[in-house]
């Protein structure tokens, strides 16, 4: 039987539902579509209970996890939230993760939820003495706020002054009265906010019930069909689709996460060789004339060799064409290629582009930064 979240009661009575990860989860509400552009033009929110959420503290807490993430960790200023890797000894991309540095030596890790298991084993299996790792999936929510409306959204049952954080930034806070950790972070390519409520189960979820219900009074329930097309728009990568344990982050194009100057690191060394070789393909993205690219569709150049792969598609509901992931060829990895797809019996002509896909004067968090 797949698993539940703390606020599974409220889902299943407004939701369709569908499996993801091991869990029974809200596809949509009313359409992915409306969800999606709610959340470009107003407010979305998401249970993103699922995620796999650990803590990580105790003696030399800093000093592991420096050792554990390409992207450095002791320099981080307290209430930094940052984007980094797990990799594994070939420098493959085990996951992708936000770290929380709550205090000088205390961390919350938010990881995917396909993940969690290996995460934590990844973890335990190198922690030294004193290192103390605690998951606290199961007895936290996370709610993640997205859009432009999303601080007039949260401010109202929120202690914190949120027009005082900045992104990618964490402030210990409460919610309607509950013990909260709330991040100026997201997986929509808008400004918006992720936050864990500690107390709420499974087995007692009034406090985080009451929660999300004062939320959906103010913003859009979303599922994960809006989840997946916004952070498709937004060109964010989904582990297991555009990125996985084979990818390393060059191909991946996030090797912005690896911190100049950084120690050593777990994956270091074939790091390092990767770097000196370069890639043999890239990610980028792609938009279609007309069609839906989807996850393993061919990717062809002018003269009809295969150049690529698709990893993930969708329609975009902003450009109203079909956009995708994909994994090209270094060599024919230029933005603005022309390039076509094979979509099962059919051919269609596109481009590869930069991301985020739509206009960020327009949509995105820095259209909250520009006005």
């Amino acid at each position: 039987m797949p698993r539940v979240t703390q606020l599974y009661e409220y889902h299943v009575k407004h939701a369709k539902m569908t499996e993801f990860a091991g869990y029974d989860m809200p596809l949509w509400y009313t359409t992915t579509t409306d969800e999606h552009l709610a959340v470009r033009n107003s407010c979305g929110i998401f249970d993103v209970s699922h995620m796999g959420r650990f803590e990580v503290g105790g003696k030399g807490a800093t000093e592991f996890l420096e050792g554990m993430v390409p992207t450095k960790v002791r320099t981080q200023p307290v209430g930094r939230a940052f984007y980094t890797l797990f990799l594994n000894g070939r420098g493959g991309i085990i996951d992708d993760l936000i770290v929380v540095k709550t205090t000088e030596s205390t961390y919350t890790v938010v990881v995917n939820a396909a993940n969690s298991g290996t995460d934590m084993k990844h973890l335990v299996d190198r922690a030294p003495g004193g290192v103390e790792i605690a998951e606290v999936t199961d007895s936290t929510i996370m709610v993640a706020v997205q859009g432009p409306g999303a601080s007039e959204s949260l401010q109202p049952i929120c202690s914190a002054d949120l027009s005082q954080l900045k992104r990618f930034r964490s402030v210990p806070t409460e919610i309607l009265g509950k013990r909260s950790l709330v991040s100026r972070t997201g997986y929509t390519g808008e400004d918006g906010f992720e936050i864990i409520v500690y107390g709420p189960t499974v087995q007692n979820p009034k406090d985080g019930l009451e929660i999300w219900e004062r939320l959906a009074g103010a913003s859009t329930p979303c599922g994960l069909g809006a989840r997946d097309s916004l952070r498709l728009e937004a060109g964010l990568p989904l582990h297991g689709s555009d990125i996985d344990a084979t990818t390393n982050p060059f191909e991946a194009d996030l090797a912005w996460v690896i911190s100049e100057g950084k120690g050593e690191y777990f994956g270091r060394a074939a790091i390092d060789t990767a770097r000196e070789s370069g890639p043999e393909t890239i990610r980028r993205g792609l938009v279609l004339g007309k069609g839906i690219p989807r996850h393993g569709f061919n990717i062809l150049d002018e003269s009809d060799s295969r150049t690529g792969t698709v990893t993930s598609g969708t329609f975009s509901p902003v450009l109203r064409k079909g956009i995708a992931l994909c994994r090209v060829r270094r060599e024919a990895s230029e933005v603005g290629s022309p390039v076509k797809v094979v979509i099962r019996d059919t051919i269609e002509g596109g481009n590869l582009a930069k991301t985020p896909f739509y206009d960020e004067q327009t949509y995105g968090w820095k259209r909250a930064a520009q006005h």
